[in-house]
């Protein structure tokens, strides 16, 4: 069964790849036992798949490339989700479930209701979310690494909206529109902003505000999802609006 390694660029030459991550290395060299000779496909989270040849174990893992090319998913629109922080671990399973539909990149953020404060102290949760991210990306087969970035306020996420062709937050009191919908709002979308909010909705205040800086409200139907469903659910139906791979 094909599995995707992961070089990150900067560890990567014209023709040379240089494994130096740890957990990349015991992957490589324990798990799946590759041993000089072997052919090995690798990716470097920007989009590029690579077929090479391993050529040395030790010091540090050293791939001869063979072959590159372009992954077809990477030509879909930029997808962006932010999520509000969640209990516990709960906002992991978001990460990782969102790597595995193809985001682009993931924004945790606070709003007025969130009650948590996601799961440890800042720094060691980023880097947990990146790590989770990481794996995703290889288990999916998928050769862009989303960036995740240190969680901001609602107030700083809303004033990055002008970035973006097309932004949505979804909205439990929106009746009609949903993320297919609104996705047909503009048909040339290539930088999308999903905005899911807290356990307890954002507040009428927050969804004026968002609105006034060209956000579109979308409905993720009747049921009452828990807000990591939500994300998952929306960012689904999003991407398959988008027509992404």
């Amino acid at each position: 069964m094909m599995e995707f390694s992961y070089v990150p660029p900067e560890h990567i030459t014209e023709n040379s790849a240089f494994v130096t991550d740890e957990d990349e290395q015991h992957h490589l060299a324990r798990a799946l036992r590759r041993k000089p000779g072997d052919a090995v496909q690798f990716v470097d989270g920007e989009g590029w798949i690579y077929d090479g040849v391993l050529v040395r174990i030790k010091p540090e893992i050293e791939i001869e490339i063979r072959d590159r090319r372009k992954d077809r998913q990477t030509e879909a629109p930029e997808v962006t989700l932010a999520p509000s922080l969640l209990k516990g671990p709960r906002l992991d399973t978001v990460v990782e479930k969102a790597t595995e539909l193809g985001v682009s990149s993931i924004l945790p953020m606070r709003s007025a209701r969130t009650v948590a404060g996601g799961g440890g102290p800042a720094g060691q949760r980023l880097i947990r979310w990146r790590r989770i991210a990481l794996s995703a990306m290889k288990q999916s087969l998928r050769a862009r690494l989303p960036r995740i970035e240190p969680v901001a306020s609602m107030g700083d996420v809303v004033g990055t909206v002008s970035s973006y062709d097309l932004a949505l937050i979804a909205w439990e009191e929106e009746g009609e529109r949903r993320p297919g919908l609104a996705a047909g709002l503009d048909a040339k979308a290539k930088r999308v902003l999903l905005m899911i909010g807290p356990e307890g909705g954002f507040t009428g205040e927050e969804i004026a505000m968002a609105r006034e800086a060209g956000m579109v409200t979308v409905s993720l139907g009747r049921a009452r999802l828990r807000s990591d469903t939500a994300a998952i659910a929306g960012l689904a139906l999003l991407m398959a609006a988008l027509d992404a791979p």
